[in-house]
């Protein structure tokens, strides 16, 4: 590791401790003039470290620090996040790692943002990102994942966003059917997966999972038709800080935990009792527009929606809009 990211990663351990240079220096083998070097980069890149004569360094305390760098000292995942990239702003996450995906990234690669400017939803929508306010990130997966398997890759992101928030600030996340979460009736957190197949060959080729958690200043950030159906972290749980960092590397431990198991679908079992849908009456869209209501009977084990309407009839949907706001959702 170089002394700059050693160095940083010292600095985010230490919460807002200070740290002086002899004790960095005597940490990481190296001189107090090569810690000193390294802490005018980490500033020079924007890295708001503060510096107290006779004291030491510091991160600046309440900032919400989201680099390569304060993420590094979290990240325990063997492979996704194994190379991460993390940028100020981007389009879109999803489209940057289609372009790495067409350099032959890695799989495993990771990329995040602070802020989308073009961020990706389901059925062409665009998922709000707005600075600092939330957490947007898409992982590249190219290896043992079959066309079968592939269908249930976003419930395996949405079991494993759900159990890493639950794990750091104690909510008790909800899923909606099938990408987004729910926190106390509202939308914290949309998932959009995206993948190629081989023309030759029939199979996955790879799949790019986005995800997005609103953290904090949704009443602020977000537009005014959208306030009254979504929340955040922070704003749903007023005494938590969220770390983005922190949150960023946990959400990617349990993705690995989860994808291990998806050949005997495991996590199904959570994924279904974390549904906010089963037992009750919503609206439902088809891809065609049509209408109606139908009531939520099951999720069956390829993560399809089963249901049954006025008439009595059951199917099983893999497509179309499920609406649970106080006009879509009764008991």
């Amino acid at each position: 590791m170089r002394v700059k990211d050693a160095v940083a990663a010292c600095l985010t351990e230490a919460s807002g401790q200070y740290l002086s240079g002899e004790t960095l220096a005597q940490k990481l083998g190296v001189s107090r003039n090569a810690v000193w070097k390294a802490v005018r980069l980490l500033q020079d890149e924007g890295f708001p470290i503060e510096a107290k004569k006779k004291t030491g360094y510091r991160l600046a305390q309440g900032v919400d620090l989201l680099t390569e760098e304060s993420v590094r000292p979290y990240l325990h995942s063997r492979i996704l996040g194994h190379p991460l990239y993390v940028y100020s702003e981007l389009g879109s996450t999803n489209n940057t790692c289609k372009t790495l995906v067409r350099d032959h990234a890695r799989h495993g690669t990771v990329v995040a943002a602070n802020c989308q400017t073009a961020g990706k939803g389901r059925q062409g929508r665009t998922f709000v990102s707005p600075a600092g306010s939330g957490l947007y990130f898409s992982m590249i997966l190219s290896e043992a994942v079959s066309l079968q398997d592939a269908p249930l890759l976003t419930a395996c992101a949405a079991v494993a966003a759900a159990r890493a928030i639950d794990a750091l600030y104690g909510t008790q996340m909800q899923i909606k059917w099938v990408n987004d979460l729910y926190l106390d009736g509202k939308k914290c957190c949309g998932i959009l997966t995206e993948g190629g197949v081989s023309l030759e060959s029939g199979k996955l080729e790879h799949a790019i999972i986005g995800i997005g958690i609103n953290v904090r200043n949704t009443s602020i950030a977000m537009p005014e038709e959208l306030r009254h159906t979504v929340t955040s972290l922070e704003e749903a749980r007023p005494d938590i800080h969220v770390c983005r960092a922190q949150l960023l590397a946990t959400v990617l431990y349990e993705m690995e935990q989860v994808l291990r198991e998806l050949p005997q679908r495991r996590f199904l079992a959570e994924y279904r009792s974390r549904s906010c849908l089963i037992g009750k009456t919503v609206e439902l869209t088809k891809d065609d527009g049509t209408v109606k209501k139908v009531a939520v009977l099951e999720i069956a084990d390829d993560c399809g929606l089963v249901v049954r309407d006025s008439f009595g009839n059951v199917e099983t949907l893999h497509a179309g809009e499920v609406h649970i706001g106080a006009k879509g959702l009764q008991r």
